[in-house]
């Protein structure tokens, strides 16, 4: 391998703070943040949603019924209905 071309890797913390969620991990991503964990400041990312705090892993998830779907299916009969008629 060639040296100087490969970006620095180093351990990051991705904070999900609605749910206050942190998670290690390394990466060469530039961070400009800090967030102190377990004692030692380390550079960190934000994030808006983690599998801590994303309905579909929390099991909150909520469906809305808008009857756009029920329309479909309603016209999706009526055309297969006609489609046996000929």
């Amino acid at each position: 391998m060639k040296t100087g071309i490969h970006p620095e890797s180093r351990e990051i913390l991705l904070v999900d703070r609605s749910a206050n969620f942190v998670l290690k991990a390394n990466s060469t991503a530039k961070t400009v943040d800090t967030f102190e964990f377990e004692g030692k400041e380390y550079p960190c990312i934000f994030i808006e949603s983690s599998s801590a705090s994303h309905p579909f892993y929390t099991g909150e998830q909520k469906i809305l019924k808008t009857g756009a779907v029920d329309k479909f299916y309603a016209r999706q009969k009526k055309m297969e209905e006609l489609a046996k008629k000929k």
